[in-house]
């Protein structure tokens, strides 16, 4: 939980995984990618995670106004609150980097779901350290060629140029953004591919929109599970 009292990833994150898990009328998140596209429910979970997190961001706020003894409707001086507790920096700076972690944890949450193991990447290579380890840390230092480092980026305003190191760093690498980003287009797609991507997954309906230009780096999201079992050599879950 953090100083504004907002709760942790973990929590936001499963309260959107239950929301969208109960709204679709699936018993679990494995049924529902089997019903749905792999990028459709990467959307909606990252979507409505969201969605909780302004919602708590929101009461959070009204908290804080309450324990000074602010009425709302003094705007002035909630403003003035605003600028001496510093918390439009304070909460733009929380939610830059849960949007990254979140990002991290909804595709490491996919995955599982699907039956392919993986965990928060922690070994370094070259000075880089990729977001996500499948199968597992230990794997990808000890049986690099058996084993898959990604990097994940929730969209391209994000500093992506940092995670082409995932190339060279790791045998085996992958590059996945999370989001249709509107900023993707043909000229983004040639500068990721000249400054050295080379597996980079997007949203399906995405790659679809961009067909006409895309290249034998990009991958769409619904392949990212198979191309994985590929290389680690493991069994998948049946995804209905």
């Amino acid at each position: 939980m953090s100083d504004l009292g907002i709760p942790s990833i973990e929590e936001i994150l499963r309260k959107g995984i239950d929301r969208v898990v109960e709204k679709s009328n699936v018993s679990n998140l494995s049924n529902l990618i089997g019903e749905s596209s792999l990028s459709e429910v990467i959307v909606e979970i990252e979507g409505t995670a969201h969605r909780i997190y302004l919602e708590e961001e929101m009461e959070a706020v009204n908290n804080l106004l309450k324990n000074r003894g602010i009425p709302a409707r003094e705007a002035n001086l909630a403003s003035e609150v605003f600028i001496k507790e510093d918390l439009v920096t304070r909460l733009a700076n929380t939610r830059r980097v849960r949007g990254g972690l979140t990002s991290e944890r909804i595709l490491r949450v996919v995955l599982a779901s699907l039956g392919i193991p993986c965990e928060k990447g922690r070994i370094k290579a070259k000075g880089y350290r990729p977001d996500i380890a499948v199968p597992s840390n230990e794997a990808l230092r000890k049986s690099p060629s058996k084993a898959v480092a990604i990097a994940v980026k929730r969209t391209l305003r994000e500093r992506w140029a940092e995670d082409i190191d995932v190339f060279s760093s790791f045998k085996n690498g992958k590059f996945v953004l999370l989001l249709p980003d509107p900023d993707f287009n043909e000229s983004k797609a040639g500068d990721m591919v000249n400054r050295g991507m080379k597996k980079v997954y997007i949203n399906d309906g995405l790659y679809e929109q961009n067909k006409s230009f895309m290249t034998d780096e990009f991958r769409k999201h619904s392949q990212l599970p198979s191309d994985i079992l590929e290389v680690i050599g493991t069994t998948q879950k049946k995804l209905a």
